[in-house]
């Protein structure tokens, strides 16, 4: 598909004036951005892959078919591929980093769990992420603090992104969005109030609409701020390395398959460590 072809589900899709101008312009400052080259990297093996604040992120459940259709057409939002189902059907999830992280780091943080303590009225006064390394402190943390009634889950990366505790995942990609060129198309994240409440109802779907505004509202560990949802999508030109996942980690067929398609990014592994250059 061209943009042109992009065009046209906007205008037969939104029907918001200002949402669809909203939309339009994002694919608009896509398309301008798709020639630019990102900086070398200057990693070498066996170095630790270091991520800045603001960091995007992004798990492919189709794994290195995923990859190709990516690196193909670039991170587009499934209503216009024919994507999955999707709360946020026009645009496309990424994590986003609120500090700075050694990559080990970050997979260790969200390869562990997030927790909710209830008081006796079932009122979630606090919520919290759980390292990997710091699970087996759990109990000993909530006996410490008397805590009525907890509830906990595996993060959302941790499902959605090659981690420490499932195998499902094996490529996470890593996006370079330290230019100010491309500041105008990550702005339009709909989880931010970015978009007003009346402009962002069409890019939500239908049942999950009122819940959407209470949540982007009141977020916490659960309905995280780690998590942005970006208008339409991200040029592939914008790839800096790729995460891969124990399996293949040791596959070097698929290596080498990565780096044929992305020759100029860098491939680290679970360890946060660079594996190929």
């Amino acid at each position: 598909m061209n943009k042109n072809d992009y065009l046209k589900i906007v205008k037969k899709k939104i029907k918001n004036k200002k949402s669809r101008i909203i939309l339009i312009e994002q694919i608009e400052t896509y398309f301008d951005l798709c020639e630019y080259s990102l900086e070398p990297h200057n990693y070498q093996i066996g170095d630790n892959v270091y991520l800045s604040k603001g960091a995007l992120l992004h798990g492919t459940y189709k794994n290195i078919d995923g990859l190709k259709e990516i690196v193909g057409n670039g991170l587009i939002a499934g209503a216009f591929v024919g994507g999955r189902n999707s709360k946020y059907p026009f645009s496309v999830g990424v994590w986003n980093l609120k500090k700075d992280f050694l990559l080990k780091d970050y997979i260790d943080f969200y390869s562990g769990g997030t927790i909710g303590y209830e008081d006796s009225s079932r009122h979630i006064f606090k919520t919290e992420v759980i390292p990997y390394s710091k699970m087996t402190n759990v109990f000993e943390n909530i006996k410490k603090n008397n805590i009525f009634r907890w509830n906990m889950e595996q993060t959302k990366e941790a499902r959605f992104m090659p981690s420490l505790i499932q195998n499902e995942v094996q490529i996470g990609i890593i996006f370079n969005v330290a230019n100010s060129c491309v500041k105008n198309l990550f702005e339009k994240d709909i989880l931010t109030d970015f978009i007003s409440d009346e402009n962002v109802k069409p890019f939500i779907h239908d049942g999950y609409y009122f819940k959407f505004l209470h949540d982007r509202k009141n977020k916490n560990d659960f309905f995280t701020d780690r998590e942005s949802a970006i208008l339409f999508g991200i040029p592939t030109n914008f790839i800096a390395g790729i995460l891969v996942g124990r399996d293949y980690e040791k596959d070097n067929k698929v290596l080498k398959e990565i780096k044929n398609m992305l020759p100029w990014v860098y491939i680290c592994n679970l360890d946060g460590k660079v594996i190929v250059i």
